[in-house]
C-alpha cells in the first residue's frame, strides 16, 4: 500500500467531496480528524450524527495550520498505519516536484467560472475550515482558481502516459490500491456519485 495520497483541485473544484469519499475507507488513516477542523455547508447538519462534515481531515498549505513540505505531512497524524491523505490547493503548482515522492497524485477538475460559482454556493468568504482568507478578494480568488486549474490542465497534458481518468469511488480506490468503504451508497447521497454526473473531472497520476 502507499505511504500517501496526495490530493489537489483549485477551490470550488469539489476536491474535498472526492478526496472526503476516500477518507471512509478502512485502509485510510483518519488520525488527523479534529472536530475543530470540519465544515459543514449547512450549519444544521452539525448535530446530526449521521451527516458527515463536508470538509474534514488535514489541509496543508498557505493560510492552514501546516505547510506542504514533505516533513509537514506526518505532524497532524496520531496514528503511523494507513494511507494519508495530503490534501493541498498549492500542490497544483508543485505537481513536477511532487512527482520525486512517487506517490499517487489525485487531481481534480472543473472549469474554473464553474469553481468560483460553486466555491461561494458552498458558503464562500464563510467557510470555517480550510482558511481561504489568504485569498484576499474575489477577484484575486478567482485568478488563482484560474492559474491552479491551468497548472492541473498543463500538468495532465504533460504526463498523460501517467494518468488514468477515474469515474466513481469504486474506480478510485481500486486504482489507489484500497478497500471501498462499505458504506458508499450514504457517503454519496444515495448513488454511485459518478465525478462527471457533478460536472467533475478526476483524474490519478502514479509512478510506474
Amino acid at each position: 500500500m502507499y505511504e500517501y495520497l496526495l490530493v489537489t483541485g483549485a477551490p470550488g473544484s469539489r476536491w474535498s467531496g472526492v478526496a472526503n469519499g476516500v477518507y471512509q475507507s478502512p485502509d485510510v488513516n483518519s488520525s488527523d480528524y479534529k472536530k475543530k477542523n470540519t465544515y459543514y455547508f449547512d450549519e444544521e447538519d452539525i448535530d446530526d450524527p449521521d451527516i458527515r462534515p463536508n470538509h474534514q481531515g488535514t489541509y496543508f498549505g498557505m493560510g492552514q495550520e501546516y505547510g506542504t513540505k514533505k516533513e509537514d505531512w506526518d505532524i497532524p497524524f496520531k496514528k503511523k498505519k494507513g494511507l494519508k491523505i495530503i490534501k493541498s490547493h498549492d500542490f497544483a503548482y508543485q505537481l513536477n516536484h511532487l512527482k520525486s515522492f512517487k506517490q499517487p497524485i489525485l487531481l481534480v477538475y472543473r472549469p474554473p467560472i464553474d469553481c468560483y460559482d460553486w466555491w461561494h454556493e458552498a458558503g464562500g468568504w464563510k467557510i470555517k475550515y480550510p482558511n481561504y482568507l489568504h485569498y484576499h478578494d474575489d477577484d484575486y480568488l478567482f485568478l488563482e482558481i484560474e492559474n491552479q486549474c491551468n497548472e492541473i490542465q498543463r500538468f495532465i497534458h504533460q504526463e498523460r502516459k501517467h494518468i488514468m481518468r477515474v469515474d466513481n469511488l469504486y474506480d478510485l480506490c481500486y486504482n489507489i490500491g484500497i478497500k471501498t468503504p462499505k458504506n458508499v451508497y450514504s457517503i454519496t447521497g444515495g448513488s454511485h456519485w459518478h465525478y462527471e454526473e457533478k460536472d467533475t473531472k478526476v483524474y490519478l497520476w502514479t509512478y510506474d
